[in-house]
């Protein structure tokens, strides 16, 4: 009897002590998990206005003269979470999620620029020369990627790569004070006079996935408040690959100005 009373107790005690040990261990695991999110990480808000446009890397032959650029009141909202890799807190890296808003309206005086047009009730292509606007409004959540690096007390430069996706587009237009030839450069003469003008929407060509890079410093104001600026550039073009009613390819380039809150 004494025997078995001290084989239930020995068993007992072992069930206490590995059940004590699991608990330990997910203790600390969940102490562990915590202090990632706590310790050595800053969190961030911050809101930007940008200035800049879908545009082709350096001005293309067709375009004459650009007549008029308003890049319009285009906001941006982020969130992110930088985790220094470091103790010194001089090395990071940053997770963040953005809503903004890419656009502009410009006039441009072009010669020989391809395009699509509607013009009575039909869609026809062909070379434009004359006058074209273009709007652009294009609404992205954009999730950028991006290294930190601590200069001194007041100042931090990052930079990294982002991913976008398409929530709202808007790319269209109209040609107007000119003439158009359809489908090559000495086709059937189309004029738009007086006040004429044929238009165009290419919104439906807009890539749904954007992805670039972007770099960016900060200026502390003080403990929580700073003021940013950050230049992004789209690697791939704004419309589609397979889009050719434009023959050159136009890329999201935009300088992003704000100010921030750090927790």
């Amino acid at each position: 009897m004494k025997k078995t009373i001290y084989t239930i107790v020995m068993s007992l005690s072992a069930i206490a002590l590995v059940n004590a040990q699991e608990i330990q261990a997910k203790n600390e695991n969940t102490n562990q998990f915590k202090e990632f999110f706590t310790q050595n990480i800053d969190y961030q808000v911050r809101a930007h206005f940008s200035i800049g446009g879908s545009a082709p890397l350096g001005l293309p032959r067709e375009i004459r003269r650009i007549d008029s650029y308003n890049p319009g009141l285009q906001l941006g909202l982020e969130a992110n979470a930088t985790k220094w890799l470091t103790q010194d807190k001089q090395w990071g890296l940053r997770l963040g999620l953005r809503f903004e808003n890419k656009g502009m309206k410009t006039e441009a005086n072009v010669t020989d620029y391809l395009t699509q047009i509607n013009y009575e009730g039909a869609e026809i292509r062909g070379y434009y020369t004359g006058q074209v606007e273009t709007n652009v409004k294009n609404t992205y959540l954009t999730v950028p990627v991006t290294a930190v690096y601590k200069i001194n007390d007041n100042w931090n430069i990052y930079g990294g790569l982002y991913l976008s996706a398409l929530i709202d587009k808007r790319f269209d237009g109209y040609v107007s004070d000119g003439e158009f030839r359809k489908n090559t450069p000495i086709g059937e003469k189309i004029s738009f006079l007086d006040g004429s003008k044929a238009d165009y929407d290419f919104s439906d060509e807009v890539r749904k996935f954007q992805w670039g890079t972007q770099v960016g410093a900060e200026w502390k104001m003080n403990k929580h408040f700073f003021l940013l600026g950050e230049l992004s550039y789209g690697f791939n073009g704004v419309l589609n690959s397979d889009f050719d009613a434009i023959s050159f390819s136009m890329h999201n380039i935009y300088l992003n100005l704000g100010f921030g809150y750090q927790f």
